[in-house]
């Protein structure tokens, strides 16, 4: 007892061991001997002691634990299972959870863990390791809930506070999820892990300069390579801020850095047009990066080196990742929903509508710039935004949130008095995001074509722009794009999918239009305005009853100054216009061929090729 005391376990084992020859009482030495070699990490030399130990007094809770535990360690499980399977003690139904959790039988250590609290409810790894499965098994409510008592139980224990923030970042329970992070943050406020996803969280909340500046000092409280240095770098390469980007791996020693280093090195190569060199650097890309990122990394370098055959599958794994990492779809998808509008759009249900009668509320209605994704929408929004007479907010959920107050309600039947209020809605969400009340709206939201009927029932004297772009190149490179994977998002993680999604949104654009011919509209189309810009925008700006400026004729120098772009286009819209991603579909036709049937008459109707 006094070489334990005095941490010499190898003195304690060795006298425990000698005095056993001559013992009459053999536990109590057993049981020094055993923790002794425990203590030492030689389970091995333990087990034979603790299994005479469980034989002497099989109801010793202590013992059975440590000799499965002594078990665990040298991987013999199912023994160290059968010793503690159906225990209705805290500390040996929590044994049995981990066995259960480490072999992937999570309905069975779910059972043990609750166990484990029923026995002792301040058993604080049963309630953390509790929470981890339930997420795992989707039941979000009852994971928050584990990880919120753990949380009390333990209310410095920042593991539990990292572990509830990713849980609640999965259930896009964003303001959450914040908060979380906020209370860590008081708890360790110099923690890195805390720092860096504080960091993500306000750069999600467009807190740009917050967000960098949380990411710096991470880097700070630890300067080796690590999860700061990517999302500050990715956050740079976002911003189009590459200097930055390159200062920040300059001050990499990169014969000290992980292989980690090598994503922010491929990232710069790519974007300084180094695309040999991005492809060597991507290989060298460890499984560490989360292959979401890394295989939109190593597409978009293969498409940009003409290899579509090497970049399809890379796109492939990404979008199976980016599911993989998102909650499994509980609701119809965004494109049931679109179908199911549009079933409902009849000429007897349009000529059910109500005359609602004058609107007089001062507001000159908005301008809604739509197009399906990547149809060229953020380039066009970019140009917009040279026109004094013009405010452009990029694809801010205004609509949304005002059809949010519609509910049930019909809009064939709104008075005049519910609408005024639906549009006092609408525009006090533009200011909130950032509208110039004094200069007239755009709305750039490309989506928002699919909701002709209730934006004109708001609206009557609206007009919209339609960005249209071959449909084959639109929907390849949705499928392309490293889209966040909301409920619309979703629908371009599949080929097959994405161009499902696109005959339901240009089918409810057409049917709306059908319905509504007092519906102002104006095409402007992608690769007339890659080809001759000023040709394509001057009809656009006499239609809106504008005076052309000079500055559409260059839109870098606006890209320069507009700040952050929130589409996948960020990274080309501050160079000059470039042709190499139209008709982009050719090269890519084998892998196409099976959507084409779908694509091929929207690509006739408008007037494209069909191959």
């Amino acid at each position: 007892m006094r070489a334990m005391r005095a941490d010499d376990m190898q003195s304690a084992l060795a006298i425990a061991e000698a005095a056993l020859a001559d013992a009459t009482d053999r536990a109590p030495y057993m049981a020094l001997a055993s923790l002794a070699a425990l203590r030492l990490g030689q389970p091995d030399r333990a087990i034979p002691y603790l299994r005479a130990l469980l034989a002497l007094n099989p109801d010793d809770h202590g013992t059975r634990a440590n000799l499965a535990n002594a078990l665990i360690e040298i991987d013999q499980m199912e023994e160290a299972l059968d010793i503690v399977t159906d225990a209705s003690q805290a500390v040996l139904a929590r044994i049995e959870g981990y066995i259960h959790q480490q072999a992937g039988r999570s309905e069975s250590a779910i059972a043990a863990y609750r166990r484990a609290i029923a026995d002792d409810s301040n058993d604080l790894a049963s309630w953390n390791n509790l929470g981890n499965l339930l997420a795992q098994t989707e039941d979000i409510d009852g994971a928050i809930a584990a990880f919120e008592h753990a949380i009390s139980l333990a209310p410095a224990d920042l593991p539990i506070y990292l572990n509830l923030a990713e849980l609640l970042m999965q259930a896009e329970l964003h303001e959450a999820r914040f908060k979380t992070l906020l209370d860590a943050q008081k708890i360790a406020p110099d923690d890195p892990r805390v720092l860096t996803e504080l960091g993500v969280a306000y750069a999600r909340d467009d807190d740009l300069d917050t967000a960098i500046a949380m990411f710096e000092r991470a880097i700070d409280h630890s300067p080796e390579f690590g999860n700061a240095h990517i999302e500050l770098g990715m956050m740079y390469e976002s911003l189009n801020r590459i200097d930055d980007l390159a200062a920040l791996i300059d001050r990499i020693d990169p014969n000290e850095a992980p292989p980690e280093f090598a994503f922010l090195l491929a990232w710069q190569a790519r974007r300084q047009g180094r695309f040999d060199d991005a492809a060597a650097l991507a290989k060298q890309i460890p499984e560490t990066i989360h292959p979401m990122r890394r295989f939109h990394l190593i597409g978009g370098i293969a498409d940009r080196l003409g290899d579509a055959d090497a970049a399809f599958p890379a796109f492939e794994r990404m979008n199976k990742e980016a599911l993989a990492a998102s909650r499994p779809l509980s609701e119809p998808s965004y494109r049931t929903l679109v179908e199911r509008n549009l079933a409902q759009w009849t000429d007897a249900w349009a000529a059910e509508w109500q005359d609602a009668g004058p609107l007089d509320d001062n507001y000159t209605d908005p301008i809604f710039l739509v197009g399906f994704p990547r149809s060229g929408t953020t380039l066009l929004d970019t140009m917009l935004m040279g026109l004094p007479a013009l405010s452009v907010l990029e694809e801010r959920p205004m609509v949304a949130r005002t059809l949010k107050l519609v509910d049930e309600e019909d809009v064939r039947t709104f008075s005049a008095d519910r609408i005024l209020e639906l549009r006092a809605a609408y525009f006090d969400f533009a200011r909130q995001s950032g509208w110039d009340s004094g200069r007239r709206l755009v709305d750039k939201h490309p989506l928002n074509m699919e909701r002709v009927p209730f934006i004109h029932r708001l609206f009557p004297n609206a007009r919209f722009i339609l960005a249209e772009r071959h449909p084959y190149d639109v929907v390849l490179s949705c499928f392309m794009a490293n889209f966040t994977v909301n409920l619309a998002m979703r629908s371009f993680t599949s080929l097959d999918e994405a161009a499902k999604t696109y005959d339901a949104v240009f089918s409810a654009w057409h049917r709306g239009l059908e319905l509504f011919p007092a519906v102002s509209w104006h095409p402007v189309r992608y690769e007339r305005l890659i080809e001759n810009s000023e040709k394509e925008l001057s009809p656009l700006v006499d239609w809106l009853g504008l005076d052309w400026h000079d500055s559409l004729r260059d839109h870098t120098q606006i890209a320069q100054s507009r700040g952050r772009v929130r589409t996948a286009s960020y990274s080309q819209i501050g160079e000059k216009l470039y042709k190499r991603a139209a008709d982009r579909w050719r090269r890519y036709a084998d892998h196409l061929e099976p959507v084409l049937p779908i694509l091929r008459p929207w690509a006739a109707r408008m007037g494209y090729e069909t191959a």
